[in-house]
């Protein structure tokens, strides 16, 4: 018994644990910024990419290794001298073979750069695409959150969709009922009672379409919120008490003020500095070095005897090293970067233009919306009036069908202007208050 409520209070702490509340638009975007499964990725790239910053430094830092070499000469080279030289007769020749057939060689070896501009401008490089990495995630971060705002609204949207729909419906149950009942009696033609009972089942189709929407909307929104499909979402905002921030509220947005500008730009400056690192590629580099090795010279394999000598070499210098001709790639490097400016610039325009568009096309719908807004509220209150009035008319016998069927039909229109209109306030709103920083 024990071991059963054990495991059902694990499993309510579990389903507890599973369970998010989402209040504001506000949080919903900042669980977005911390949870997100694509920004958690490009944060985590970004922190590996920080290695490179070692990989690039170590080009110019001192260098230190040891190897060895096992050598063995199956082919000395031999020399003829004269025999006399060496107590023979005249005009007799004495082969003489030079070097012995094995060799061990053990070095240690250490360098260090003193001139090297290529590797110092690898440097800058590459903190430039470390900075262009932390704008790539600014601009990722303000796509997921304008697309995390779209679904958010997109979602308590539907939800009001089926309330609205759920009361269409039990509009269109009355009627029939009421419907129904006449043709019993004999009051009104099957005709009439089929066209109302064909409403009845299109309100409930519809209905059962805005749930789907629903439930789509909400597994898309737990997706960016980096929740799992399994998990609970619950959203407790209504749109219908959000206050509505006049533009006065909101600051003048200029595309100089979008990631999407500062990446290209930083594109632009990365694209210089390639041009400037191919230039310095001309230059020559110097570094010093030393060198420690002891040798063994051996006529057999017998390295392993202490008794026989080891010969030390030991030299220290500069290396001076001046590039003349690479077979054209410098020329070609320096020729793809200067084009691959070109190509950056005209993307930083495009993109500036495009941007601003894009901020005056979100203003001016907001705008729109907000001046509409009202209208269509008041609208849709009138019609769902108009819906109750013309239902007690026609339960009376003072309408007939097809005039409670036109004011139904211009209710139906109202509602869908007021769900677009309040959607495009609020979606548009936040949009604008994200590009603002707020």
């Amino acid at each position: 018994m024990k071991r059963l409520v054990l495991l059902f209070l694990w499993g309510l702490s579990s389903n507890l644990k599973a369970q998010t509340t989402v209040a504001t638009v506000q949080e919903a975007l900042a669980l977005a910024r911390r949870s997100n499964p694509e920004l958690v990725n490009a944060r985590q790239n970004l922190v590996v990419q920080e290695q490179q910053k070692t990989a690039v430094r170590a080009a110019l830092l001192p260098q230190a290794r040891l190897y060895g070499n096992l050598d063995y000469n199956y082919a000395l080279p031999v020399q003829l001298v004269p025999a006399e030289f060496l107590g023979g007769r005249p005009g007799e020749f004495q082969t003489l073979r030079f070097g012995l057939p094995w060799f061990l060689t053990a070095t240690g070896e250490a360098t260090i750069p003193v001139v090297n501009r290529p590797a110092r401008a690898d440097i800058a490089i590459t903190n430039k695409n470390l900075h262009i990495l932390d704008i790539q995630n600014l601009v990722l971060q303000d796509e997921v959150s304008t697309q995390t705002a779209r679904v958010y609204h997109a979602t308590l949207l539907t939800r009001a969709a089926i309330d609205i729909t759920r009361r269409n419906l039990s509009a269109a149950d009355t009627l029939t009922q009421i419907a129904k009942a006449r043709l019993d009696k004999g009051q009104i033609e099957p005709l009439e009672y089929n066209r109302i009972r064909s409403v009845q089942l299109t309100t409930a189709d519809v209905l059962y379409q805005n749930q789907l929407s629903y439930e789509r909307n909400l597994n898309q929104l737990k997706l960016l919120l980096g929740l799992a499909p399994a998990d609970s979402l619950i959203l407790m905002e209504n749109l219908a008490n959000r206050p509505i921030e006049g533009l006065a509220g909101i600051q003048a947005l200029t595309a100089a003020e979008r990631p999407q500008i500062t990446l290209r730009q930083a594109q632009v400056e990365l694209a210089k500095m390639q041009i400037e690192r191919e230039r310095l590629t001309r230059w020559p580099t110097v570094s010093g070095y030393i060198r420690y090795s002891q040798q063994a010279q051996r006529n057999q394999f017998n390295f392993f005897n202490v008794d026989q000598r080891w010969f030390t070499i030991g030299v220290a210098g500069l290396q001076f090293n001046l590039p003349l001709y690479s077979g054209g790639l410098r020329n070609s490097n320096i020729a793809r970067a200067r084009l691959q400016l070109r190509l950056d610039e005209a993307e930083l325009a495009y993109e500036r233009n495009q941007q601003q568009l894009d901020n005056d096309d979100v203003r001016n719908t907001y705008n729109q919306a907000v001046q509409s807004l009202d209208l269509n509220r008041q609208n849709y209150e009138l019609n769902a009036q108009n819906v109750q009035i013309a239902l007690v008319k026609y339960r009376s016998g003072l309408f007939a069908y097809d005039q409670y069927l036109n004011v139904f039909n211009e209710s139906l229109t109202a509602q869908n202007r007021f769900l677009y209109n309040l959607s495009n306030v609020f979606i548009n709103q936040t949009i604008l208050q994200i590009r603002n920083g707020k």
